[in-house]
């Protein structure tokens, strides 16, 4: 049996048996530290005849304030003589912690009863921190400063991202070692700073980024998706990230985004079934333009309706311009189509007339104002936009009219201009008008012009176009800007839920005005100006098209009709002695098709066309021409 021993608590003693002959004789050990508070006090009994029998106990000091006092009772034991040998030795902080203080005595246990026996240990511990002086073996770093403890574990950090190797043994000391030691432990991979405890699982990437003992543990790796062609599969690792793999192959369908009734933009893929009035096979060339298509047939209007062998392929066409005759005296700003043959010129100083686009019967319309723009409906009906005496005004004709209409309105801005919109569903027209100050009008007849914006464009504006809805009206003009004044150009599209225009961004370098716009649907639309600017937009994005030949390129584009990215015409002013004229973009290369002969030289100012079989252009002086293909 083991010598017995056991701080001393209230009736150990007294509880004793007096038939117990080993509980006869006892000694009280009273321990006392002053100084310090050890973590945990050993106290070591060996027999003085047989230094081979020793029995140790380890006390732990309860978080007390020194000075204190530990009680230990030591009994006889059979086989051992009475005469013992007590160590008393303290440890700091714990039963583990550096020895600090030591005690020792001898003692007999030949007396029956209870003899005390007492034992003093004595350290520093300067700020109370449980921590004692190193000069008594203690391991304080600062004795007198109870915030700073004893030394802290230090471990390898070889990929410096502050956490240390968790596979290899800390080194004690108060300070840091070596510069390539840290007091964050649990790094699982120190070679890849990426990787440590303190980073988030992120990454997909087959590896245990946080060191939890996981991988990938953030993505659900093997979970059941769909991918972006909502094709079913299971979660993997790819390239960092987790990804949808499917092995379902799926479905591609196509879009009909020209309105032409085939379908040319792919749309996407899908496993599931493909949207509503899509088609699974492409049979557009060209979703720019309606007037092209597999299977459409060819016209005489320079565009590849077909889609193959050319433009006008296998037909003969007459592709002449045809002058009008009008009075010299006359200077047109604008001309508009019905889509059935009859058109309207308009200008300063109340001229309108009304005629044919194969320059036949023409008739004066009297109409008083300063016409800037027009736009006619497929009745043969012409609508009217301009000013008087600095003040905008509005008007409308009917086909046969002699006289046309006047709507009131005394707003002080004149009208540069209009464009129509048939609605879709029921047919009813609106139309809109913008002012050089950035206003815009709204105009549905017969209810009075109204203006629609909350704020005004931050421009002058030129001219407007949309198709289809007023979601898609554009507007175009120019601010001056700089400290040296330079005019430049200026592009709005038109936010039907807060009724203001909001600016699109226009190449850098460009420099003038923009003076006409043709919207040909949702997708497409063009611009033209001063300095030979043409422009396209194609899903939002303005971008500059194939520079103009060298003897226009200086030249003010005044207006432009489009049918599609191979049937764009430009309207121009004269130069240099040479009359206006109309070039036409095929796509590849710029052609032109009409130059005005009369001397002097005449400007171009307006086109239109409802088709590209029939292209009308007026200008000043009386100029005018159409393109139109007959039976």
């Amino acid at each position: 049996m083991r010598l017995f021993l056991v701080a001393v608590l209230a009736g150990v003693l007294a509880g004793c048996s007096k038939g117990d002959d080993l509980k006869t004789a006892a000694l009280r050990v009273q321990i006392h530290y002053e100084g310090f508070r050890p973590g945990c006090v050993t106290l070591t009994v060996t027999d003085q005849t047989e230094v081979s029998r020793s029995v140790t106990t380890n006390v732990n000091v309860k978080p007390d304030p020194a000075p204190g006092t530990l009680s230990v009772a030591v009994f006889r034991q059979a086989g051992w003589s009475n005469d013992v040998r007590l160590l008393a030795t303290a440890q700091e902080r714990s039963c583990e912690g550096a020895q600090v203080a030591t005690a020792e005595t001898n003692a007999s246990l030949e007396k029956n009863g209870v003899t005390t026996v007492d034992l003093s240990l004595g350290a520093t511990d300067g700020d109370g921190d449980g921590f004692v002086s190193p000069a008594n073996g203690g391991t304080d770093c600062a004795d007198d400063n109870e915030d700073r403890g004893g030394p802290t574990a230090w471990y390898t950090d070889a990929d410096g991202d502050k956490y240390g190797s968790r596979f290899l043994d800390p080194v004690l000391a108060c300070s840091a070692p070596s510069f390539n030691t840290t007091s964050r432990a649990g790094d699982c991979d120190d070679n890849d700073s990426s990787i440590n405890p303190g980073v988030q699982e992120s990454r997909c990437d087959r590896r245990d980024d946080n060191c939890n003992g996981e991988v990938d543990e953030a993505f659900d790796l093997g979970g059941a998706c769909v991918n972006a062609s909502n094709c079913p599969g299971a979660k993997i690792c790819s390239n960092g990230v987790a990804v949808c793999n499917s092995t379902v192959t799926p479905t591609a369908y196509y879009l009909d985004e020209d309105g032409d009734g085939k379908a040319g933009t792919l749309g996407g893929t899908t496993c599931e079934p493909p949207p509503l009035n899509s088609k699974p096979e492409a049979e557009d060339c060209d979703e720019s333009s309606r007037y092209r298509a597999s299977g459409t047939p060819e016209v005489c209007d320079r565009i590849d309706n077909d889609c193959a062998d050319g433009a006008d392929d296998g037909l003969t066409c007459n592709a002449t311009w045809k002058p009008f005759t009008t009075p010299d005296s006359t200077s047109w700003k604008t001309i508009a189509t019905d889509g059935s043959g009859g058109i309207w010129a308009a200008g300063d100083g109340g001229n309108l007339a009304r005629g044919r686009m194969d320059g036949t019967g023409g008739k004066s319309v009297t109409c008083d104002g300063d016409w800037k723009a027009a736009w006619a409906s497929s009745s043969g009906e012409v609508f009217l936009a301009g000013g008087k005496d600095s003040s905008s005004r509005f008007a409308q004709a009917a086909a046969t009219a002699n006289t046309c209409t006047l709507e009131s309105n005394t707003n002080g801005q004149v009208l540069n201009g209009l464009v129509g919109i048939v609605s879709a569903t029921g047919g009813s027209l609106t139309l809109y008008g913008v002012t050089g100050g950035g206003q815009t009008f709204r105009w549905a007849p017969p209810a009075a012009p109204e203006r629609i914006e909350t704020a005004t464009a931050d421009a002058s504006l030129r001219a407007i176009s949309g198709v289809g809805g007023p979601e898609t009206l554009l507007a175009v003009g120019s601010k001056s800007e700089g400290f040296v004044p330079t005019l430049k150009p200026r592009a709005f599209r038109f936010d039907v839920a807060s009724s203001t225009w909001v600016k699109e961004e226009l190449p850098a370098t460009l420099v003038g005005e923009l003076r006409g716009v043709h919207v040909v649907n949702a997708n497409y639309a063009f611009a033209v100006g001063d300095n030979g600017i043409v422009l396209e937009r194609v899903k939002g994005k303005w971008s500059e098209m194939k520079t103009l030949p060298a003897a226009f390129a200086s030249r003010s584009i005044q207006d432009v009709v489009a049918f599609g990215k191979t049937a764009v015409y430009v309207a121009t002013t004269e130069g240099v002695g040479a009359g206006g004229a109309v070039l036409f973009f095929n796509g590849s290369d710029w052609i032109t098709v009409h130059t005005d002969a009369r001397s002097p030289a005449r400007s171009l100012r307006s086109l239109d066309a409802k088709a590209p079989t029939g292209i009308v252009t007026v200008g000043d002086s009386g100029a005018g021409a159409s393109f139109i293909v007959t039976p």
